[in-house]
């Protein structure tokens, strides 16, 4: 345990994570480290505290303390259906239904079927003409800055939209055939005219399970008529009954929610005449009904506990539409943050970034910054219990769910973490029990950042340092004397 006295617990303090980063992770990788009294302000310890580093997913963080701060913990996404009628029209008829997204991250297929629902409540039965979804409340740039590092179909690089649905990503169950040499049975969930299947997958009796699923953009079609193409190849054993899920990105997210739509518009006996097709619902159209998501406080867990990189970016582009008006664009958006950050002190040019989720080699902080926004939330009575509560709780949930448990840690840490090839980085909150006789004080800020470590195994060795150091913090903090402010 570290001395009671703080000159000598700050000195074990330097020591210990000195000792730690020797034996731990020695060599050329280059690590920048930060810790911060949040009461006073004052840096208990610094290592490269002001080296610009890729902090990967930390960057999630500046994202929704921006966003709760600007847009408050209170704020929901929403999503609209609008119907136009001509006076010629019978009762139950209606010309066109617009569907108009405001950027909804978590909008599900179980939420358009709520909204079918209120329209036969009000009768409709019969659509002449089409259903129109309605974007504009985002610009047209569908992948975010740097996205293009990596052209991959996974669900976790789907792209944005105002309308998006299911995070604009489809599920994809393969099941084996009721006998040998038979066609796998493949489910898509939603099913969705707009998705294109073509399974090429076989049972096998004997033999291993050795599955390709891949998602691509249909080529050279007619705008408005694109869609995606789901191809599944190979063996499945039919003895995998459970069978397998595979998660793909969609390449139009409005014309899949469209599609959607159309099929549960379908199921509750709405006759639709026309077609699936962009546009933008005139002033005059009659307010149908209305879907609202979770409160931002609730939705920006999702972004932080679980680092949801399509929330992040949804978010993100919906505070530069609210920031400087529609269309949201990343620009508008990283210019809001950017100003969220100078009232801070973190000033543009010490820092890069360039989206709202950290994917890939694109975006720079330092430790010293990111504990600087960790102190700013926590002090902020307005977002502070939501941003905290954002994160992940060693050994118990998110991204640190199975790190530091049964430790002194364990539970008293709230953290984000960071991943990417050759990167591993956390930052977050170190706290401890305390006595009835000690002071209360708020916990520690931390930030340790590491990049250019060994990609074999690399990663994970970083891991353990980090989950040391925090474990020091743990035991540092639990000592009887608060630093003099």
């Amino acid at each position: 345990m570290p001395p009671a006295d703080w000159t000598l617990r700050k000195k074990w303090l330097e020591q210990r994570i000195e000792l730690l980063l020797g034996t731990i992770l020695p060599g050329r990788n280059r690590i920048g480290i930060a810790v911060l009294d949040l009461d006073s302000g004052q840096l208990i310890y610094g290592r490269n505290a002001d080296l610009q580093l890729n902090i990967a997913s930390n960057v999630k963080l500046f994202t929704t303390a921006a966003a709760l701060t600007l847009l408050g913990p209170e704020y929901r996404f929403k999503t609209v259906l609008y119907g136009d009628r001509d006076k010629a029209d019978k009762a139950g008829e209606w010309k066109n239904l617009f569907l108009r997204g405001y950027g909804d991250p978590w909008l599900s297929t179980e939420d358009l079927w709520k909204l079918t629902n209120e329209l036969t409540v009000r009768g409709v039965k019969r659509i002449k003409g089409d259903v129109i979804i309605d974007d504009s409340f985002f610009d047209e740039q569908r992948v975010g800055p740097a996205f293009e590092q990596k052209n991959q179909d996974s669900a976790y690089r789907a792209p944005q939209g105002a309308v998006s649905l299911n995070s604009n990503a489809i599920t994809i169950r393969v099941l084996p055939g009721i006998s040998d040499g038979l066609p796998a049975r493949v489910i898509l969930d939603p099913a969705s005219a707009y998705i294109v299947l073509q399974n090429e997958a076989r049972t096998v009796g004997n033999g291993r399970t050795s599955l390709l699923v891949d998602a691509s953009e249909e080529k050279d079609a007619a705008a408005g008529r694109e869609r995606t193409i789901v191809r599944v190849r190979g063996t499945i054993r039919s003895s995998e009954t459970s069978g397998m899920d595979f998660h793909k990105r969609v390449a139009h997210p409005d014309l899949y929610a469209g599609h959607t739509l159309l099929d549960l518009l379908s199921k509750r006996g709405i006759v639709v005449m026309g077609k699936v097709t962009r546009g933008i619902a005139p002033p005059s159209a009659q307010l149908l009904d209305m879907h609202y998501s979770q409160p931002l406080g609730v939705l920006v867990r999702d972004i932080n506990k679980r680092s949801n990189n399509f929330t992040a970016e949804q978010v993100l582009k919906s505070l530069g539409a609210d920031a400087s008006g529609k269309p949201g664009s990343w620009q508008k958006g990283l210019q809001a943050v950017s100003r969220y950050l100078e009232t801070l002190g973190i000033l543009p040019g010490k820092y890069q970034m360039v989206n709202g989720s950290g994917l890939f080699d694109s975006n720079r902080f330092t430790a010293a910054q990111v504990v600087t926004l960790l102190r700013a939330a926590y002090r902020d009575f307005r977002i502070a219990a939501d941003f905290v509560a954002s994160l992940a709780v060693a050994g118990a949930d998110g991204t640190i769910a199975h790190r530091l448990g049964g430790t002194p840690a364990d539970r008293y840490v709230r953290a984000k973490t960071g991943t990417l090839n050759g990167i591993s980085c956390l930052s977050g909150y170190a706290a401890t029990p305390l006595s009835a006789l000690q002071p209360v004080r708020p916990p520690l800020a931390f930030s340790i950042l590491v990049n250019d470590v060994d990609e074999a195994g690399g990663t994970a060795t970083a891991k353990r340092l980090q989950d040391a150091i925090v474990e020091a913090l743990v035991a540092f903090h639990g000592a009887s004397v608060a630093p003099a402010k």
